[in-house]
């Protein structure tokens, strides 16, 4: 099953155009052969049956003069000794399967030296012998006859056509080999010459090609000497060499962007009663996730984590919209993160494109009074981490963005105390796959935060990036991972600060 299995595979691929040039000429050839062959065959039967038709005519009317001077002052007998004597003289010499017939006097004498005779045989004798053809194909008697008349005699003088198709056929044979070496040196100076005009110049190409696709820009194809491959050539080396002028374009478009991507982002951010540590790795160049940490005329500060939905250029253009909807909405009071999503929301769903939405967890938190509230519009639950290792999970309070501008969030508030620590991540974290398809996890994601609970802020990041790296490995990242990490500061940690 496994070779008819390959068979039809390879049978359902498209045929290369060497190897479709070759099989049509070798097979063209190769009928053209065939069909000389059989029209020589049947020339030559028809040639060969003509010439023994005028050999047997002649010995036909040599034979009746024979018969007829014999038949006056001698018995039949006579006549039958002769007839055999010749047909057995004829077969000796020539080979051939003869048989002579005559009737004389009406009566039938046939050739006996050969123990042929029968009435069936004269009669397919006859028949061909006035026949158009002189030849007599049908019933088990396949010959060709002639007939010489007069005086009352009748000579009838026949060879088998099978002995005369059988001498053809070896001639025909040794003609097929002759012209079977002539052709097969003639297809391989053709399939040579297909090969160097045709497939050595197609597989350079498509090799070249192959270059190209693999990534390989700049590519420059050799030339040949036919017209149309060197212009197909040209072709595709200012194919290559256009890509990678559009290539190194897009490049330092994609790194502009980058540069702007980053300069939107925080950079060193020292917000009072916390110790905040955050990190940015993007699947391509530029990403969908967006986070930020804005300080409030009333004293408290924004926290904010946002993820676009997709990857690339459409998904940081969100991210950079939602950075401008958020500085817009946080000018003017109220501040609390309900009303702020709400504002975002109602002008995210008329500037996004259907179907595209963002996820966004938004957080103010109070370094007065150490009180943390937040909204989360559909992101991922943010994870709380006690001193003692508990830890409580920061749920989501609403749809979101883009949906509805209806959409309605509920706001949540917790005091947080000493050396607590909330991690805030995309899901590029906790989606995280290994080689086997097996995802990351939340849990898995707390068991990693839980085992640097001890670390810097800074530090914890950097070991939960490691630990997903060496999850994944020896994959790439396939979405965009944003992790953001605020401890509350102790009193010896304030002092150290």
């Amino acid at each position: 099953m496994s070779f008819i299995n390959w068979t039809t595979s390879r049978l359902k691929r498209p045929w290369s155009i060497s190897f479709q040039l070759l099989l049509i000429v070798n097979v063209t050839l190769g009928a053209a052969i065939i069909a000389l062959l059989l029209f020589r065959y049947w020339n030559e039967i028809q040639t060969e049956s003509h010439k023994r038709y005028l050999s047997l005519n002649d010995e036909a009317i040599a034979i009746h003069g024979a018969v007829n001077h014999l038949q006056h002052g001698h018995d039949l007998g006579e006549v039958q000794s002769y007839i055999d004597t010749v047909c057995h003289q004829m077969r000796h010499e020539t080979n051939l399967c003869h048989h002579i017939a005559i009737k004389v006097g009406g009566q039938l004498l046939q050739a006996q030296s050969h123990e042929m005779e029968s009435p069936e045989l004269f009669s397919a004798i006859s028949r061909a012998a006035i026949a158009k053809t002189h030849r007599s194909q049908g019933g088990t008697h396949k010959l060709v006859a002639a007939s010489h008349a007069a005086n009352g005699i009748t000579v009838y003088v026949s060879e088998n056509l099978d002995t005369v198709q059988q001498a053809i056929r070896l001639e025909v044979i040794s003609q097929l080999i002759v012209l079977g070496l002539l052709g097969f040196l003639a297809a391989g100076i053709v399939n040579v010459v297909l090969l160097r005009v045709v497939g050595v110049p197609l597989h350079e190409l498509m090799h070249t090609v192959d270059r190209i696709a693999a990534g390989n820009l700049g590519v420059v194809a050799p030339s040949f000497q036919s017209q149309e491959m060197d212009r197909l050539s040209k072709a595709i080396t200012s194919m290559s060499l256009s890509l990678q002028k559009n290539d190194r374009e897009r490049h330092l478009q994609m790194e502009k962007a980058q540069q702007i991507q980053e300069h939107l982002l925080p950079g060193s951010v020292s917000i009072p009663g916390l110790q905040m540590a955050h990190l940015f790795r993007p699947a391509d160049i530029v990403a969908g996730d967006y986070y930020d940490f804005i300080s409030l005329p009333d004293g408290t500060w924004l926290i904010c984590l946002a993820d676009v939905t997709g990857h690339g250029i459409p998904a940081a253009m969100g991210a950079t919209m939602l950075k401008s909807l958020l500085l817009a909405a946080t000018e003017e009071p109220p501040f609390d993160p309900v009303s702020i999503i709400t504002e975002i929301n109602r002008r995210f769903v008329q500037t996004v494109l259907p179907g595209n939405f963002a996820s966004m967890f938004l957080a103010q938190w109070n370094p007065i009074t150490c009180d943390l509230s937040w909204a989360s519009a559909g992101h991922e639950p943010g994870i709380l981490l006690k001193p003692n290792g508990e830890s409580e999970i920061l749920d989501s309070t609403g749809l979101l963005l883009g949906i509805t501008t209806d959409a309605i969030w509920t706001e949540r508030n917790r005091l947080l105390k000493a050396e607590e620590q909330v991690l805030l991540f995309s899901d590029g974290a906790n989606e995280t796959r290994d080689w086997e398809q097996t995802i990351f996890g939340r849990e898995r994601l707390i068991t990693a935060l839980r085992e640097c609970s001890g670390k810097i802020a800074v530090d914890t990041l950097n070991q939960i990036e490691h630990i997903l790296s060496n999850f994944r490995s020896p994959q790439s990242l396939q979405d965009d991972l944003t992790l953001v990490l605020f401890k509350v500061r102790s009193a010896s940690t304030e002092h150290q600060t």
